[in-house]
C-alpha cells in the first residue's frame, strides 16, 4: 500500500496513453488537454506514447515515452491506456467515460487567399483510405471552387484541406484552415464536436 504522504503529492497526476498506430489520436489528445483538465479542476494530465511518436505531443508539459513509463509508473495515481476496442473512436469514449459533452477546440475558420487545397487520401485502420475515384471527385471539385488540388502533400499554406480522418486534417482545423471530412471512419462526431465549422462532405 502506498503510503500517504506520497499518494498525497501524487493524487492529481494522471497518465492518460496510447500506443496505437493512429497518430491522429495522439494529436486529438494533445489538443483535447485543455477541455479534459478545465473538466477536472486540479487534474495534470500526462501523456504516455511510443517513443517514435512522442513528437506528436511536442510543447506538452509531462510526456513519457514507454521506455520512461516503466521507470515513473509511481509517478501517478492512475494510468490508463486508451485504445481501439474495433467498434468505436477510443478518443471519443474517453470523453464519454469522463462525462465530458463539450469540447470545442477550435470554432473559428481564418480567412485564407490561397488557392492550395490539399486532399488527404491515405487513412489509418480503421478509416478507410479513399479510392480513386473519390479523388478524381475531389479533384474536380476543387477545381471548380477556384482551388489547386494537391494530393497527400504538406498542409502548411493551404487555403483548403479535404479527405479523410488522418492528422493532417486535424491539424489543419486546429490551426484554423477551412477542413472538409469525408467520413471514411469513427471520427466524425468527434470532428464535429472539436471543430463546429469543420465541413462534412459526401461523394
Amino acid at each position: 500500500m502506498m503510503e500517504f504522504s506520497k499518494y498525497a503529492k501524487i493524487k492529481d497526476h494522471y497518465c492518460l496513453c496510447y500506443f496505437g498506430a493512429c497518430s491522429e489520436h495522439l494529436l486529438q489528445l494533445r489538443l483535447l488537454k485543455p477541455v479534459v483538465e478545465a473538466h477536472f479542476p486540479g487534474l495534470k494530465l500526462h501523456f504516455g506514447c511510443r517513443d517514435d511518436r512522442a513528437h506528436i505531443l511536442e510543447g506538452c508539459e509531462g510526456v513519457l515515452k514507454i521506455s520512461e513509463l516503466k521507470v515513473r509508473r509511481y509517478d501517478f495515481a492512475h494510468i490508463k491506456e486508451v485504445r481501439f476496442n474495433g467498434t468505436t473512436h477510443p478518443v471519443e469514449d474517453f470523453l464519454k467515460e469522463c462525462g465530458i459533452t463539450q469540447f470545442v477546440v477550435r470554432w473559428d475558420v481564418e480567412e485564407s487567399h490561397t488557392a492550395k487545397c490539399v486532399i488527404i487520401t491515405h487513412a489509418e485502420y480503421p478509416t478507410k483510405s479513399l479510392e480513386r475515384h473519390q479523388v478524381d471527385s475531389l479533384k474536380r471539385l476543387a477545381k471548380e471552387q477556384g482551388f489547386e488540388p494537391q494530393v497527400d502533400v504538406d498542409t502548411t499554406g493551404a487555403g483548403l484541406v479535404m479527405g479523410v480522418e488522418s492528422y493532417g486534417l486535424f491539424d489543419a482545423a486546429a490551426k484554423g484552415i477551412r477542413t472538409r471530412l469525408l467520413p471514411t471512419g469513427l471520427g466524425t462526431r468527434l470532428y464535429k464536436g472539436m471543430f463546429p465549422k469543420g465541413e462534412v462532405m459526401s461523394l
